[in-house]
This record gives C-alpha cells, sequence and structure tokens, in this order.
C-alpha cells in the first residue's frame, strides 16, 4: 500500500468536513420529519374560550410545531417550524415569531420580516367541535394565498 500525496489526502479531508456539514444540516430535517410521522396529526386544545386575549399562544410550539394565534378577530395556528432550514421557531414577545438559529423573523401573521428564511409560515387547519374545543388538523395546511379559506381559521365574535 503506498503512503497518501498531498493531493490525496486534503481531497479526503474535504470530503469528510463535507460529509460532516451535511450530517449537521439534515439533523433539523431528521427531527422535523421525526416528530412529523409519530405526532398525531389532530389535536384538541381545549375550550376555545381559552383564548381571550390576542397575541400568540407557545403552549405547543415545542412539543407540537404549532402555535396558536389570536388576531384580528381570528384564531388560526402556524406551524412552529421555521421554513428556512427546519428549526422550532420561538415567540420572544408574543407578538411576532424568531427563529434562534439562523434570525429569521416573521410577523404575527407568519409573514417573513427578515431573511434568510424567504416563505412564510404554514397554517393549519383549525374549527371548534360540538364540546366548543378547538381542534387543530396538522394533515391540512394553509399557504398564504389560501389564509381566507374557512377551515384555516375559526372566526371569533
Amino acid at each position: 500500500m503506498n503512503p497518501l500525496n498531498r493531493r490525496e489526502l486534503l481531497a479526503m479531508a474535504a470530503a469528510g468536513a463535507a460529509t460532516a456539514a451535511c450530517l449537521c444540516c439534515l439533523g433539523d430535517a431528521a427531527t422535523v420529519l421525526a416528530d412529523a410521522t409519530t405526532a398525531p396529526s389532530t389535536l384538541d386544545l381545549g375550550p376555545v374560550a381559552d383564548f381571550k386575549t390576542d397575541g400568540i399562544t407557545i403552549k405547543w410550539m415545542s412539543s407540537d410545531k404549532l402555535a396558536i394565534v389570536r388576531h384580528n378577530g381570528k384564531l388560526y395556528a402556524p406551524t412552529a417550524i421555521c421554513t428556512h432550514k427546519g428549526s422550532t421557531i420561538q415567540s420572544p414577545d408574543g407578538t411576532s415569531f424568531a427563529c434562534p438559529k439562523h434570525h429569521a423573523t416573521y410577523d404575527i401573521e407568519g409573514n417573513v420580516t427578515k431573511g434568510p428564511a424567504k416563505k412564510a409560515l404554514v397554517r393549519y387547519a383549525i374549527s371548534v367541535d360540538a364540546n366548543g374545543h378547538v381542534i387543530v388538523d396538522k394533515s391540512r395546511s394553509f399557504k398564504p394565498e389560501q389564509w381566507n379559506d374557512p377551515a384555516s381559521f375559526i372566526k371569533l365574535s
């Protein structure tokens, strides 16, 4: 076996570094995929009366990767997954969203206000059942051009 020359050694080191970088990036995506395949698609979030004040409810952001927003007479359920690289977003002030990993920001409706994210947050189907409970169906999602679909929000009185 011949010893490696300098060019071969550098090529192997570069390939190893590229592989490590790809695995780091896939970590977030793998977590998101695992969460999506193991989590239930329909969630009962309790009585609609529990959502009395405007703002972002973060209770389900870590566990179910969604937020509940009361804004402009509507209740809706945007994803809590950044559209840039799939990290879980946060709501530092209760009126906007921010990705702690790459610092993308979104307004209360889910529109991008600062990159690197380019796409708005999707919203999940949301309804009130016969018991007056808020039900979110994560198997149905709505892009911004579909946010006027009655299944994408609950109209509050």
